[in-house]
């Protein structure tokens, strides 16, 4: 049996600071350590191109900045369709053209790969390619967490399991 194709994405525009946690999260990974069917993709803030990259995968995992408006740092983990759980006044992306809309357009093209998002509340928006402090220490947990996504898509081609408030 063939394992599935995993994308871990980073999006996030690198030259507003913490904006760019995906992206710079994947500096996290040394290709060695990666299990062979795992790929990485910088988004960046890309957009509606990034559609035609993620047809071919059977599980995207999104790293995003998040404005939840909560303590910087602050990890939320969701799929899309879970949206919902977020008040209005919350913006799931800092990007003009936003993740979802992007996953909806693969979603009506029948290219959605099942997708989980893992929202990082940053601390500074500012001009400056520096993450802040709060954002770097959070991305060992962050990346100790992508390996056991990893491995439970391998194991049994499912994310793990989100617990739902009753």
């Amino acid at each position: 049996m063939t394992p599935p194709k995993i994308m871990l994405m980073g999006v996030g525009n690198v030259l507003l600071s913490d904006e760019g946690l995906g992206v710079q999260f994947l500096n996290e990974f040394k290709p060695e350590e990666l299990p062979d069917n795992v790929e990485l993709l910088e988004g960046g803030t890309a957009g509606l191109e990034l559609v035609h990259l993620i047809k071919e995968t059977d599980f995207l995992i999104i790293v995003d900045a998040i404005n939840a408006q909560t303590e910087p740092g602050s990890v939320f983990r969701f799929c899309p369709e879970d949206i919902r759980v977020f008040p209005e006044k919350y913006q799931v992306s800092f990007h003009q053209v936003g993740i979802l809309e992007v996953l909806a357009l693969a979603d009506i093209l029948g290219n959605t790969p099942q997708t989980l998002i893992y929202g990082v509340q940053p601390k500074s928006l500012e001009w400056g390619m520096d993450l802040s402090e709060e954002i770097k220490a959070v991305f060992p947990r962050l990346k100790e967490q992508m390996f056991k996504e990893f491995g439970q898509i391998n194991a049994a081609s499912s994310f793990l399991a989100i617990p739902h408030a009753e």
